[in-house]
């Protein structure tokens, strides 16, 4: 599972809330301000009106003490009264005054201008009777008191103060209360504020505990993490390093100190060429060991020097991979020791040479002996046995092809696959590929359809490896269609590429397999019953992309799947004489799938044979010129065949291109066959060992002699089947020693060797010194071993065949050959 990075924070939150806090403060500041300051308003409005009610108690009793003063000057006339009155006169009047200031800003003031006037009247009152005293005396003075005025106006007055006195109290209790209502208010706000305060703190508390907990628990994950890493890597068999941007280690495990000796205080700070030269050249190390745009071009490096503390260097296979942290991408490289590895790859090596010799060299003997026997080698076998041993060899030939395909798989992936490619037309290729698998398709109640073009599909390329290519599709093809279905192959031109296809009429193949099916060691789901390794369509690839060529598969739409595989075309101008030491053999055939086993016999005897289905093309082909036999079909559509043999002999000399005749109806016409100067008329279907020896009969007189072949060989079935094979061809001189071989040369000078690789003691390569004619020109030499042989390009070999990849008619179409181009440099 992918870990995704941790998000990086946002920073709205926090300044929302850093901007949210100080507002809500000023808000709360503000709040308690305005409430104090109605809460003042209060409590000053409330010691106002305590202010008002003390100024009319001291109005009251002054205007009393006035009174009392003024009666008492009355009634006694001493002046310490008329002093008192006069302050106390000075009193009420400074007491008004404050009491309007008091109550000027009220919207409703009580009747203070009332209270004045009276008091004013009072005074006057009081005024005329101190005056009535001084001027009249106190009998005067009386009877003025006596009159009432001043009562009755210190009544009104009385009751006036009371009257404000009253509505101050009820102002003043008003105010209290309000007072009271508004400390009670903003004591349960405080408490309100309080609990708020209390439960944000709380929160704020909590979340700080949550954050400190999950750092603590982070820090705590990260520290076992750290040692859980760190364990894992100690337990780590293999050293691992890790390297900084700069090329410093920054971390060894414990295997380091182990296998190489260097403890963490040795290594650790330290530039990584201490250890190795992974990463050569100069500059910056992250650069100069491939790492570009999150990535490593190459993580895996095969067998690098790795040096030790003691001064060893030791092999090893580094892979290379990327660690990104906080401070930057590091490199890890993890050290595999190829000790262990490179004793497996001798042991594979020995099993693989085990398997190509033990099991390829006779399996090539019992094809090879079966191929002879189906050719009638041994005389005309019944037809029952025919099939037999068709069955035989087709099978021998698969448990080949399993073993070919688990040794080619081997090297692929240690790159020691190679192609031998030559000029060659895929048609001959495609159409032997057809008649390999005729005998499958048979067993298996399928059709095989071969559709071939008659002009030239020229390419580039190994034909034992296309073979094989076709070879897997074909069998693929024929063990997945159904009893009675077909099978088609077909070669065409396409621009300047040439193109194979292989049709079946199976199921398809199922959708999950689509992606894999190039893939090692994948086989189908329908395939269970079906024996095969899952490799052919794997190596069917890499054979064609080194061809340059693309493969791939697609659906029918009447159903089924069609495989594909294109090729690079070559123009036949530059191929001409690809085969001109072989010779040319045109079949005029109406039945191409006849033509097609004509021309397998033709080229088992080391001749190029060309298929046409028609006398125009057989026209056009004879005109190009380059053929030695025309073998014509009496059976042809067009016209009469006897006429177009006539004409063609008119045309050519019998010295320039021989005919063979081919009937249906096993009438032969002695004077047609004088006339037209035939090697052979012969009957349908045509007997192999019959027509081998027309085509020995049709070859120009002036051919060389029977050449003399050595053979060395260890394994005695292997020379039998080749001499049985080269019979009428080659005498062959067999040896299965060294030894043997040498002694053979003392006495007598081959034309040709043949020479196994491996034998006994020694190889067949040792003998090449031996190879040499009484003039001392080197003997030709071919190469014939179970192994893929990768020659020295100036070992002294003309040609290397495989035996499980080419058939006797190959090693026989090789001498051909090679014999052919040592005669004309002869010459």
């Amino acid at each position: 599972m992918t870990l995704a990075p941790p998000r990086k924070p946002s920073a709205w939150p926090f300044v929302a809330v850093a901007l949210l806090i100080p507002i809500v403060l000023a808000a709360t500041l503000f709040w308690i301000q305005g409430e104090y300051s109605r809460w003042e308003t209060l409590r000053l409005g409330a010691q106002q009106s305590y202010s008002r009610r003390s100024h009319l108690v001291d109005l009251l009793s002054t205007m009393r003490a006035a009174e009392t003063s003024e009666r008492g000057y009355a009634l006694g006339g001493e002046d310490q009264l008329r002093t008192r009155y006069v302050a106390a006169e000075g009193a009420v009047r400074r007491l008004l005054r404050d009491l309007f200031r008091a109550y000027r800003q009220e919207r409703s003031p009580p009747q203070i201008g009332e209270l004045s006037r009276i008091a004013d009247a009072k005074f006057a009152e009081m005024d005329e009777v101190i005056h009535l005293y001084d001027r009249l005396g106190a009998a005067a003075a009386r009877r003025r008191i006596n009159e009432g005025d001043g009562q009755r106006l210190m009544a009104q007055f009385e009751q006036l103060v009371g009257n404000v006195f009253r509505r101050e109290i009820q102002v003043g209790d008003q105010r209290v209360q309000a007072f009271r209502a508004r400390a009670a208010w903003i004591e349960w706000m405080m408490w309100v504020i309080a609990a708020i305060a209390s439960v944000a703190l709380t929160v704020i508390l909590t979340q700080l505990w949550r954050q400190r907990r999950a750092k603590y628990e982070a820090a705590l994950a990260a520290y076992e993490a750290a040692e859980r890493n760190q364990t894992i890597l100690n337990a780590t068999a293999d050293p691992i390093v890790i390297i900084n941007a700069s090329g410093t280690i920054e971390t060894i495990n414990a295997a380091v100190t182990r296998v190489l000796g260097y403890t963490p205080e040795d290594a650790e700070r330290r530039d990584v060429a201490m250890l190795s030269d992974i990463a050569p050249g100069v500059g910056n190390f992250i650069e100069r060991i491939g790492f570009a745009d999150g990535s490593l071009r190459t993580s895996f490096l095969q067998e690098q020097p790795i040096r030790t503390r003691f001064g060893e260097t030791i092999l090893f296979d580094v892979a290379l991979g990327v660690m990104r942290l906080p401070d930057g991408d590091h490199i890890v490289a993890s050290l595999r020791d190829t000790t262990e590895r490179q004793r497996l790859d001798r042991l594979k090596d020995e099993l693989i040479s085990t398997i190509s010799h033990e099991l390829r060299t006779p399996l090539t003997s019992v094809i090879g002996a079966l191929s002879l026997l189906r050719a009638d080698a041994a005389g005309a076998l019944p037809e029952e046995a025919q099939e037999l041993v068709q069955i035989a060899e087709s099978n021998g030939q698969r448990l080949i092809r399993l073993i070919n395909d688990m040794l080619d798989i081997d090297r692929i992936e240690a790159g020691n696959f190679r192609l031998a490619t030559a000029p060659l037309d895929l048609r001959d290729v495609v159409r032997r590929a057809c008649n390999d698998h005729a005998v499958l398709a048979t067993s298996h109640a399928v059709t095989l359809d071969c559709q071939l073009p008659n002009e030239l599909l020229m390419v580039e390329g190994d034909e034992a490896r296309l073979l094989q290519v076709l070879a897997n599709l074909l069998s693929n093809a024929v063990k997945f269609s159904p009893e009675g279905g077909k099978v088609t192959v077909c070669a065409r031109h396409d621009a300047r590429a040439l193109q194979v296809e292989v049709a079946d009429e199976g199921h398809g193949i199922a959708e999950e397999f689509r992606s894999r099916i190039f893939g090692r060691f994948e086989r189908a789901p329908r395939s269970e019953g079906w024996s095969g390794t899952g490799l052919g369509l794997a190596i069917a690839r890499d054979i064609v992309t080194r061809h340059g060529g693309d493969i791939w598969f697609e659906d029918r739409p009447t159903g089924g799947t069609r495989f594909v595989f294109s090729l690079p075309a070559i123009d036949a101008a530059d191929s001409a004489g690809a085969d001109a030491d072989r010779r040319q053999v045109l079949i005029c055939e109406a039945d191409a799938r006849l033509g097609q086993e004509l021309q397998t016999l033709v080229e088992a005897e080391g001749l190029t044979g060309r298929v046409v289905t028609s006398a125009a093309a057989a026209r056009d082909a004879l005109a190009d010129g380059g053929y030695d036999l025309l073998i014509l079909d009496m059976a042809l559509d067009d016209p009469d065949a006897l006429t177009f043999a006539r004409d063609v002999r008119r045309a050519v000399a019998p010295g320039a291109l021989s005919i063979i005749l081919v009937s249906p109806d096993g009438n032969a016409d002695a004077a047609a066959r004088f006339s037209l100067d035939l090697v052979d008329w012969m009957d349908k279907p045509v007997h192999p060992a019959r027509l081998k020896a027309a085509l020995a009969a049709a070859m120009p007189a002036n051919k060389a002699d029977m050449p003399i072949v050595l053979h060395l060989d260890d394994d005695q079935d292997t020379l039998d089947v080749t001499a049985r094979t080269l019979s009428g061809t080659a005498r062959i001189l067999k040896a299965r020693s060294l030894a043997e071989a040498r002694a053979i040369l003392r006495d007598q000078t081959p034309d040709l060797a043949i020479l196994d690789y491996h034998l006994a003691s020694g190889t067949g390569l040792d003998l090449l010194p031996d190879l040499t004619t009484t003039c001392g020109l080197a003997i030709p030499a071919i190469v014939y071993s179970a192994h893929d042989v990768l020659l020295d390009p100036e070992a002294l070999v003309d040609a290397v065949v495989v035996k499980s990849r080419h058939s006797a008619v190959d090693l026989k179409a090789t001498i051909r050959r090679v014999l052919s181009v040592r005669h004309e440099r002869a010459g």
